[in-house]
């Protein structure tokens, strides 16, 4: 059923299904049809999104009773509904929107504690005989010393993570009242390389986050916190976000974190001070320093005489991801620029040295493209100060005038 719903076709089934999925939840109860029950709660809730909140509500409000009960009783700890239940409570959030926040009381101190869970790390030798015959723990080797690690534990701790991500992006303003305690659950989730979803989620939070609150400073839903607030909450924010972007090993979650970057940037805009700044510059320049670095390591590896066409498939989907950071890069400086115009002119002065090489006739297209809307950038937001860069940029973009990439000519 969840992959069949749909709003418009749907409204016509709800009366003849929604009785059948609430006498599931409700009777259900013994241990073997746990995963039943839980299949009829995820079911209710994507219902519930499909065909909206007006037609939705009554049902609605019986059903959110049935989880604040089970929520407040003892489950065991491989009780599939644990998990199923955090993600219903997420979709009726989305279905409900603010009519949502009564019940955030009940929902968040669970939701906090599997997003607190420390993972289940066992340490043994590599010598010792055996695997570990648990299908729930997941055996790495490293050197001389093998690593066990819990699966279910950091599966529940990801789910926990996306759920918070979710209530912030639906609720805006009125998550307000949770921001300090799921900031400092999530921020040093950034570096959290026992799972990647777990960052990913955590990424994708830092943003919501501070939209939150500066929608609840300008509404005056802030509990009397005026802009010092949000200048405090950008100050954690921001750097931690920097400073996840030098350690991330995987590429795609670290263009991530530059899109999550660039929203934090809007929204701090100004509140962000000349240190912040230089620190966020800093950082960029690495990135753009470490992605060309594998771009030549690559090009190095296509030389190679044993390279083959499965392998230069691989090349170039990493490639394609260098392209996604590069795209992200030019997002965040244009954002910089946008917002201090004039003032971050010595800032991209430095940039410079690293950005004029990608105009090169050995870059990819993309790598042209983003630099060019980034000198665009820099042209229309700070005028007449941009003269002194024409000489080194004008003739790029005029031989992009000419460039067979579509993309390119109409930047």
């Amino acid at each position: 059923m969840p992959n069949i719903l749909n709003q418009e076709h749907f409204q016509k089934y709800y009366d003849a299904v929604m009785p059948y999925l609430k006498a599931i939840l409700m009777n259900a109860t013994d241990k073997s049809s746990r995963m039943l029950r839980a299949k009829s709660m995820e079911c209710i809730s994507l219902v519930g999104m499909a065909v909206g909140k007006q037609k939705f509500r009554d049902d609605a409000k019986q059903v959110m009773e049935v989880l604040m009960s089970l929520q407040g009783s003892h489950m065991e700890a491989d009780d599939p509904i644990t998990s199923y239940m955090l993600q219903a409570w997420a979709r009726l959030c989305k279905c409900l929107g603010q009519e949502f926040l009564p019940y955030m009381s009940v929902v968040m101190p669970p939701l906090l504690q599997s997003a607190q869970l420390k993972p289940d790390v066992s340490i043994t030798s590599a010598g010792e005989d055996g695997e570990s015959d648990d299908d729930g723990v997941e055996t790495i080797t490293l050197g001389d010393k093998r690593i066990g690690i819990r699966t279910s534990l950091l599966e529940e701790k990801a789910t926990a993570c996306s759920m918070l991500c979710c209530y912030a992006d639906e609720l805006k303003e009125g998550f307000f009242p949770w921001i300090d305690q799921v900031a400092t659950t999530l921020v040093p989730l950034l570096k959290f390389y026992f799972h990647d979803e777990v960052r990913k989620a955590a990424v994708s939070a830092m943003p919501e986050l501070l939209r939150s609150a500066k929608l609840a400073v300008e509404k005056g839903q802030a509990q009397g916190r005026d802009n010092s607030y949000l200048k405090q909450l950008s100050d954690y924010i921001v750097p931690a976000l920097v400073e996840a972007m030098h350690k991330e090993p995987e590429t795609q979650i670290c263009a991530s974190i530059l899109e999550s970057l660039n929203e934090s940037i809007q929204m701090s805009g100004t509140l962000l001070d000349e240190g912040q700044v230089r620190y966020i510059v800093e950082g960029i320049k690495e990135v753009i320093t470490a992605s060309s670095n594998r771009r030549t390591e690559r090009t190095e590896r296509a030389n190679a005489e044993d390279f083959d066409s499965e392998e230069d498939e691989l090349l170039r989907e990493e490639n394609e991801q260098e392209d996604e950071i590069f795209d992200q890069v030019g997002d965040c400086l244009g954002t910089l620029v946008k917002t201090f115009k004039t003032y971050f002119l010595p800032f991209f002065d430095e940039l410079s040295v690293y950005l004029t090489p990608m105009l090169g006739k050995d870059k990819t297209s993309e790598e042209r493209r983003v630099t060019i809307c980034i000198f665009d950038d820099v042209a229309e937001h700070c005028r007449e100060a941009a003269v002194r860069y024409y000489d080194t940029y004008l003739p790029s973009l005029l031989e992009a005038c000419a460039s067979e990439n579509p993309d390119v000519r109409q930047v």
